[in-house]
């Protein structure tokens, strides 16, 4: 638990970045609870770009965020410096993204086409049963590509090299070094399973759903922050050279 105590303790110190950083993730989700569907196909052209410009948002912050974390640690930054800094990195986080989320789309469909076309005529779980192979399909695909999610991004926040280059790190980094980064994210798989669970128990008669949805996001976005820290501050000890790096980063601050 030390590591986890001391990305906490990061966190804690950098306590209004971190608000920001959720709260940017909350607005789709408030926007959904918020406007009414009527109001959502009048206006449909741009929500469709709102939820897109907010991530864009987000992932800019959010790797601005995790590069000074690992230049000056707890030091508070600006608004500024995080979106001047996480502008840098944007388009390789976005690919990066791609090279996950296209096969996982791909492979989901096929699963989805696979699943109806084992329907027999009749049957009423074809939803039940659509849903649950593309549930156990993300799982397994994001356990089989544990490594490359935890490690990837933090490599290139890390060396400051390009998406594909960071591939050729990924060799140098056990993952079993990192016990407290594996068990945190195996709990973050685990968390949509058990806030369902806890939906059915609870939310039909004592919460509202709306409250939850606010709940659940805010929770996985803190709990997501906590693991790229602590990833970029593993990756960080490791102390790897890319040739193209700049002299200038200070990884020992980010590690106190």
């Amino acid at each position: 638990m030390n590591e986890i105590k001391k990305t906490l303790a990061i966190l804690k110190a950098r306590w209004p970045e971190v608000t920001l950083i959720i709260i940017i993730s909350l607005l789709p989700v408030l926007a959904g609870l918020v406007i009414s569907p009527r109001s959502m196909r009048v206006f449909l052209w741009l929500l469709g770009f709102f939820p897109l410009i907010s991530v864009l948002i987000l992932a800019t912050l959010r790797s601005g965020f995790l590069r000074t974390v690992y230049l000056e640690g707890q030091k508070r930054q600006s608004i500024a410096v995080l979106l001047r800094t996480g502008i840098h990195f944007l388009w390789r986080m976005i690919v990066l993204g791609l090279l996950y989320s296209i096969p996982l789309l791909t492979l989901t469909f096929l699963s989805t086409r696979l699943v109806a076309r084992r329907v027999t005529p009749g049957e009423t779980d074809i939803l039940h049963n659509i849903f649950l192979s593309r549930q156990l399909l993300v799982l397994v695909i994001t356990i089989i590509l544990m490594k490359f999610i935890l490690l990837i991004p933090a490599l290139v926040i890390v060396l400051d090299c390009r998406a594909f280059e960071s591939f050729k790190f990924l060799k140098n980094c056990r993952l079993r070094d990192a016990r407290e980064l594996i068990v945190l994210f195996c709990f973050k798989m685990a968390f949509p399973y058990l806030w369902m669970f806890l939906r059915r128990l609870y939310g039909a008669t004592t919460t509202p759903e709306h409250i939850f949805s606010i709940v659940n996001s805010v929770t996985t976005c803190f709990i997501g922050l906590i693991i790229a820290v602590m990833a970029v501050r593993f990756v960080a000890s490791l102390h790897l050279v890319y040739d193209n790096q700049p002299s200038s980063l200070g990884f020992e601050d980010s590690r106190k």
